[in-house]
């Protein structure tokens, strides 16, 4: 990696410094002799958003490994995880778990975003007494009914 100097980003070399900012990162020696370095903005979320989340991950993992009843209070930022059973609960965080490694190695904090939010999501349905009766009741032959297509209307 190439080190700059602040007068680099007042000449000709400031458009090499962006470019390899933006391939990988680039170093800036201050006049005072610290270094900083840049990089494309999304590659920062993606770092602190996985690391934020590993340490709840570790946080709700050592609470889980105490009991199997947790309150939401000890899960911390993944309190929504106490809707769970034990089995929807270790499916979450290994999802969770695989969504942290796709987001550090493409740099992209969607893969991890996408995960937390399909499981929420789904823990406030649960939330719900009603909805998660039908989730998670018994299902019985009639509550499948044949249909017919769909046929096109005149009027459309």
């Amino acid at each position: 990696m190439t080190m700059f100097q602040v007068s680099d980003l007042a000449g000709a070399r400031r458009r090499e410094f962006l470019d390899e900012a933006k391939r990988s990162s680039a170093s800036l020696r201050d006049t005072d002799g610290s270094v900083l370095v840049m990089f494309e903005a999304q590659r920062i979320a993606a770092l602190k958003e996985a690391a934020a989340t590993i340490t709840q991950l570790f946080s709700a993992e050592a609470v889980l490994a105490r009991t199997d009843v947790p309150t939401p209070v000890e899960l911390g930022g993944l309190a929504w995880l106490a809707e769970f059973d034990p089995d929807d609960r270790a499916e979450a965080l290994a999802e969770i778990r695989n969504a942290v490694v796709l987001t550090v190695t493409s740099e992209d904090p969607n893969p991890l975003r996408e995960v937390l939010h399909a499981w929420a999501t789904t823990a406030a349905v649960m939330r719900d007494p009603l909805r998660r009766a039908v989730h998670t009741g018994p299902v019985a032959e009639s509550d499948y009914v044949e249909v017919d297509a769909p046929q096109p209307r005149d009027d459309v």
